[in-house]
């Protein structure tokens, strides 16, 4: 990356987004009220109170109190497991040795198998880091025990504090936060449109395009992601808020494309459309605003409009609206979702945690590293290098591309924290002479860090190490003026060192690259949709049960967040593929799951005409065909043959327009009627997937998804 575009990346990244500037000062409130207690009574380890802030706090209370309960609840089962093992081999330099590798592979395939996000690396790291405690500090009983409860007191006044604060300054319901994410981005919109349709908005928007398309999705997914712990209906309905929420970022980047070519928009029909959309936007909005999902009496289909090369934003954006309609179908009935589905996602080990090898040969390139790291450290009696070990243990994550990213922000936050201490130490301390002017320093440093830590996913990691790095040169284990800087000189050998091991492991020993693996669970996706697909398929009326259809869930939805992941960690890999591309393609395949859903939960009546049924059968078949079509090509660039869905679907509608209406009735049965729209609707969305290009990488890697051949 050259220096403009790292430029223009940062600029980007740090710009202000809704609800950063609040969250900033939260977090730094936190800091500095955690600060008094370590100051006052002189507790060491005190940097490890300030770490956990930057670990759990999230924008909305209930992520921050879940993931403080749960980080407490793993820091100390992995703190006392490890403290009674060092107890044990604290005598035996061999068992110890043997028991250090021994926790290593523990602890990271805890990270990898656990399936609570966080809570794995919450016991893995404390566990695997209490067998190296005798290699940094006196090897003695006394001091060890001490420097365990030291740790475990540290970690609970830092969440106990944080918790305080954000439940005092930020008590916001995660679904009403969501649903004002959602209401800000939609009035973005709207006022967009009218102001080039030449009407006088009613009320200025909040926030302006450009800095909603900057932020993307990942504050509205992870306030859903909240939202759906405390809250049924959210738990309920939860692949079709994600849909919207895929549909109203895209809605957002397609009017930011419409304000470049608005110059192109002349003519009253233009204005017609422009203004059409407008009151869409509105009418979702105020159906979002009564927390409920729009109905088929909010709508009017405006894709039909005619759509030319010039106007390819606003067509997108009619289509996008009417996805979004297509992503929560009034008409369609929900009985198949209950809260029974949660109940089935709480588990703590993932499905495949004991059976998939992947696991296993994750943590073992992790031990592997983080064991050279620590013989290396202990041999050249070097421990002020030791964060070279966590390095491996936190850098360690499942693709190239995604351990890439995290080593990177790692490196360079702690190169940016350790460039503000070393100010902070040279230039500003000496000058203070009071608490209040020590605060000011550190509040400065602590919002900087902050502000980056509640950034999108691409660099709130490196927020988090600019912080700790700035706090480890700061708190040096004395409560005195600092005279040194070569914490700040080991911090950045040790994980530079920790990086370098790690790296050449990992590309030696079972190297997973994150572009293959995108291509690979789009190839999954695609297959598990014609799966779902031929559930619904039989030559008999059996009616799908919603245990089954709530399975599918799970694992459709799993496999959705799997692929946006590999979408950012592609993007730090040589070869990637037109990510752009694979967004889209996604957001399709979104809408295919959400509308295979609603079809899986209407019931089959035993007295369906068997006419109607073989069409219903066959058009399954075919879908399911397709799909895994599309699977194939994305895995393997193949060709195979598909099946006429349109001429399926026509069969179909034969079929239930040959059914005679009810006694007393003047249309046909209301069932059939709408499983008819569900299947145009699933026709429509399969045509449009197949007809997403996917063009080849830097290195020639190539993945095409071409048109179905009909």
């Amino acid at each position: 990356m050259n220096p403009s575009a790292l430029l223009d990346f940062l600029r980007r990244e740090l710009s202000p987004t809704p609800g950063r500037g609040s969250a900033t000062f939260r977090l730094t409130l936190a800091a500095i009220a955690t600060t008094i207690p370590i100051l006052t009574h002189h507790i060491p380890h005190g940097l490890v109170a300030l770490i956990m802030l930057y670990l759990v706090t999230r924008e909305d209370t209930a992520a921050t109190l879940i993931g403080s309960i749960l980080g407490w609840v793993g820091v100390t089962m992995g703190l006392g497991l490890g403290l009674l093992a060092c107890k044990i081999s604290l005598d035996i330099p061999e068992l110890r040795f043997c028991l250090v590798g021994l926790f290593l592979f523990g602890g990271l395939f805890l990270k990898s198998a656990i399936a609570i996000p966080g809570l794995g690396t919450a016991i893995g790291v404390p566990l695997a880091l209490s067998l190296i405690i005798p290699d940094l500090i006196p090897p003695n009983p006394e001091q060890v025990v001490y420097f365990h409860l030291w740790l475990w007191c540290c970690v609970t006044i830092g969440l106990s504090v944080n918790a305080g604060v954000q439940l005092l300054l930020n008590p916001g319901d995660p679904l009403m936060l969501l649903q004002r994410e959602l209401d800000t981005r939609l009035l973005a919109v709207e006022q967009g449109l009218r102001r080039l349709a030449g009407s006088v908005p009613v009320e200025p928007p909040p926030v302006s395009l450009n800095t909603l398309g900057i932020a993307g999705m990942s504050r509205p997914l992870a306030l859903l992601k909240s939202a759906s712990m405390i809250h049924r209906w959210a738990r309920e309905r939860h692949e079709r808020l994600t849909a919207i929420i895929t549909l109203v970022d895209r809605l957002v980047t397609s009017a930011i494309a419409l304000e470049e070519v608005a110059p192109l928009l002349e003519g009253e029909i233009h204005r017609e459309r422009l203004l059409k959309v407008a009151d869409a936007c509105d009418r979702t909005r105020r159906a979002f605003a009564e927390l409920r999902l729009p109905s088929p009496s909010d709508w009017i289909v405006l894709a039909s409009q005619p759509a030319t090369a010039a106007l390819s934003p606003l067509a997108d954006m009619e289509r996008t609206l009417d996805e979004i309609t297509l992503a929560v179908p009034g008409r369609f009935k929900e009985s198949g979702e209950s809260g029974a589905d949660a109940a089935g996602k709480l588990r703590l080990f993932l499905p495949d945690a004991f059976t998939n090898p992947e696991h296993i040969r994750f943590a073992v390139k992790g031990t592997l590293a983080a064991f050279i790291c620590y013989v290396i450290f202990v041999g050249f009696d070097y421990p002020g290098i030791y964060t070279c070990v966590i390095t491996v243990l936190v850098v360690s994550l499942s693709t190239i591309g995604a351990s890439n990213q995290k080593g990177i922000l790692r490196f360079g936050g702690a190169a940016v924290g350790g460039g503000m201490a070393m100010i902070s130490l040279m230039y500003l301390f000496p000058n203070v002479e009071t608490v209040g002017g020590f605060w000011l320093v550190f509040g400065a440093g602590t919002a900087v860090a902050a502000w980056a830590t509640f950034g999108t996913p691409r660099i709130y990691y490196g927020g988090y190490q600019v912080g700790l790095a700035f706090y480890k040169a700061i708190f040096q284990g004395s409560f005195g003026p600092v005279t040194t800087l070569t914490v700040i000189r080991d911090r950045l050998i040790g994980v530079f060192f920790g990086l370098i091991v790690f790296g050449i492991v990992e590309h030696v020993l079972w190297p997973v690259s994150a572009t293959d693996a995108l291509c690979r669970g789009l190839a999954e996706l695609m297959d598990l949709l014609a799966k779902l697909a031929r559930t619904v398929t039989s030559t008999t009326p059996p009616t799908v049960t919603g245990d089954v259809v709530d399975a599918w869930r799970r694992r459709i939805s799993q496999k959705v967040e799997n692929v946006q992941e590999l979408i950012e960690s592609s993007k730090f890999e040589l070869r990637s593929l037109k990510l752009s591309e694979i967004q889209k393609l996604t957001g399709e395949a979104q809408i295919i799951f959400i509308l295979l859903l609603s079809l899986a939960r209407q019931k089959r009546e035993v007295t369906d005409p068997s006419a109607v049924r073989a069409a219903a059968v066959g058009l399954d078949d075919a879908m399911a065909s397709a799909l895994m079509a599309l699977s194939r090509r994305v895995a393997s660039d193949s060709q195979p043959t598909v099946p006429d869905l349109e001429g399926m679907l026509q069969a179909f509608e034969h079929a239930v327009t040959a059914v005679p209406p009810a006694p007393g009735e003047t249309v046909v049965l209301p069932n059939l009627i709408d499983r008819l729209a569900l299947y145009a609707a699933l026709v429509a969305a399969i045509k449009r997937l197949s007809s997403e290009p996917l063009d080849a990488g830097q290195d020639g890697h190539e993945v095409r998804v071409l048109a179905v051949q009909e």
